[in-house]
């Protein structure tokens, strides 16, 4: 095709839903191949799965850039260490367990261990969590990762553990129905504090009542998706890009929701 200097034209550009099904994504990118694309753009459901795709579209000359996590053989990795990711809102998480809690108290984590980055992000909270609240203690892990599992989730922990105070989750969908669990159970006290990640406008929305989701981690989707056209146009006209490139991060809380409209 023929490409901008910067991005892509539109009308160049096919999208398919990969429905969270490893096998729609593999019969996708087999069908991009068969139709000779410049650069194929993807964000596996499994990565392993696709491996043999990348060596067919590599074999067919056709570079393939890779947002989030890595599949291996790719031309060019755009992602975030999902370690750090988490560990800064656990952070936010810890803070708050420092200044309204005492230092102690019990926590909640809700992940989502079928899929490694989200493992890696679990991770990073408890150990943001302990980097500033060594004393707090995890009571329980559940997976969530949609308002409805989160509502569940949070229902069921607060009944086992009426004394959580604390609620760190792997994104804001799980987080924003752990929210409505604890409205719903009448413990949406002053010091409590649910923390999410990824951003969004829900979430952005709550942290600026400044009620008890006190905070969420942003990456800026709008600029990763430009930063990921950027990147297959620069692989295109230059072949490969060995180092990750790295989305960028920012906590959000009451302090700094401001900065976002």
């Amino acid at each position: 095709g023929d490409w901008s200097s910067d991005v892509c034209s539109s009308d160049l550009i096919t999208v398919v839903d990969g429905k969270s099904d490893a096998a729609t994504q593999v019969s996708a990118v087999e069908n991009f191949i068969a139709q000779k694309v410049d650069a194929i753009i993807i964000a596996p459901v499994d990565a392993k799965a696709l491996e043999p795709e990348i060596k067919m579209a590599h074999d067919a000359k056709i570079p393939v850039i890779n947002p989030c996590q890595l599949i291996n053989g790719v031309d060019a990795n755009i992602n975030l260490n999902d370690v750090q990711y988490g560990q800064m809102g656990g952070e936010i998480a810890g803070q708050w367990i420092k200044d309204h809690l005492n230092g102690k108290a019990e926590v909640a984590i809700l992940g989502f261990p079928q899929m490694q980055a989200l493992i890696d992000r679990a991770n990073g909270l408890k150990k943001g969590i302990s980097s500033l609240a060594p004393n707090a203690k995890i009571v329980a892990e559940q997976p969530a990762n949609t308002p409805e599992t989160g509502m569940k989730a949070v229902e069921t922990i607060l009944q086992a553990h009426p004394n959580v105070k604390v609620i760190a989750c792997t994104n804001d969908a799980g987080a924003l129905g752990a929210l409505q669990a604890v409205k719903a159970a009448n413990k949406d006290s002053s010091d409590f504090c649910i923390v999410g990640l990824d951003a969004t406008d829900q979430a952005l929305a709550e942290i600026r009542k400044n009620g008890i989701y006190r905070g969420t981690v942003d990456i800026d989707p709008l600029g990763a998706g430009k930063l990921t056209i950027e990147t297959c146009v620069k692989v295109i006209r230059g072949g490969a890009i060995k180092d990750m490139v790295k989305m960028q991060m920012k906590k959000v809380t009451i302090k700094n929701i401001k900065d976002y409209k």
